[in-house]
């Protein structure tokens, strides 16, 4: 009676473990789910083969997600219409600012106009980092067609030499296309904040060194003193500002840092640069399709 009963519990613990197994198969699947999401993948998640008893579990979690999609699309809706509305009276407020300046040259208004003038431009400037953090956050940032990142950086980087009246940025690019799925108008936007913020925090404007690699890689250097490594970990979030003189908002590296984890990328801040005694680098590598074939490179 002893070996049928011992072949009884080997075959019930055994049935039991494969019952068990193929129970939890679904919830594994579930987590599983759940932990492949990205961080703006709040869509419902599938609940197919679930156990009846597990899909209130799944329901609850469903519903949550559903609220917290909506509670951030209200925030960030709010976000980009405030800073849109408030676009067109601040131009409006500027214009009538200048004219009194005009009007005012050679009298005690002119210099208290030109300090309205100052706010308001800070505050124009303000606004636009919004919008361009709101579509970062909020917009859709990748395309279904794989681009050039080139022609963009090259655009972007003219048009800063342009408005900063200087043509000793260095600009070097691979001499192959350099494909990605980013959109042009987020990544100009990224390289952009990068590039102006290389400027305006930098001290000396001819060492601005901008570079993109074949492999996705794009790196923006500037002298100035080091920045201490705890600072370093906080100036991508909003409104973080190191220790500078210059005027800025604080959102530059937090729009860049939205923008590229959105599309997948990862933005490392150095400080001193490679290659120099100090400075500061920002590098967002992981931007290029990862069959993109290595090339050379050559200096614009």
């Amino acid at each position: 009676m002893i070996e049928p009963l011992l072949v009884l519990i080997l075959l019930g613990l055994v049935g039991t473990w494969l019952i068990v197994k193929t129970g939890l198969r679904p919830i594994r699947r579930f987590c599983e789910g759940v932990g492949a999401r990205g961080r703006d993948d709040l869509t419902a998640l599938a609940k197919a083969g679930m156990p009846t008893e597990i899909e209130p579990i799944a329901d609850a979690v469903n519903d949550l997600m559903q609220r917290l999609d909506r509670a951030l699309s209200a925030e960030r809706s709010f976000t980009a219409n405030s800073a849109h509305e408030l676009r067109t009276p601040i131009a409006a407020a500027l214009a009538q600012t200048q004219r009194l300046i005009a009007e005012a040259q050679g009298t005690p208004i002119e210099q208290r106009a030109r300090s309205v003038e100052t706010t308001l431009q800070t505050l124009a400037r303000l606004s636009e980092k919004l919008m361009q953090l709101a579509r970062a956050e909020g917009a859709r940032v990748l395309s279904d067609i794989p681009q050039d990142l080139r022609p963009v950086l090259q655009l972007v980087v003219d048009d800063v030499r342009r408005i900063a009246r200087s043509n000793e940025l260095a600009l070097t690019l691979p001499d192959e296309p350099v494909l990605s799925r980013i959109d042009q108008d987020a990544f100009a936007i990224l390289a952009r904040n990068l590039i102006e913020n290389a400027v305006k925090h930098g001290t000396d404007a001819t060492a601005v060194r901008i570079a993109l690699t074949s492999g996705g890689t794009l790196s923006v250097r500037n002298r100035g003193p080091i920045v201490p490594t705890e600072t370093l970990a906080r100036l991508s979030q909003p409104f973080e500002r190191g220790t500078t003189t210059a005027k800025g908002s604080g959102l530059g590296l937090a729009i860049v840092n939205a923008i590229a984890q959105a599309a997948g990328a990862r933005l490392t801040l150095v400080s001193p640069a490679a290659g120099m005694p100090d400075g500061f680098e920002a590098v967002v590598d992981g931007l290029a399709i990862p069959d993109s074939p290595p090339t050379s490179r050559s200096s614009i």
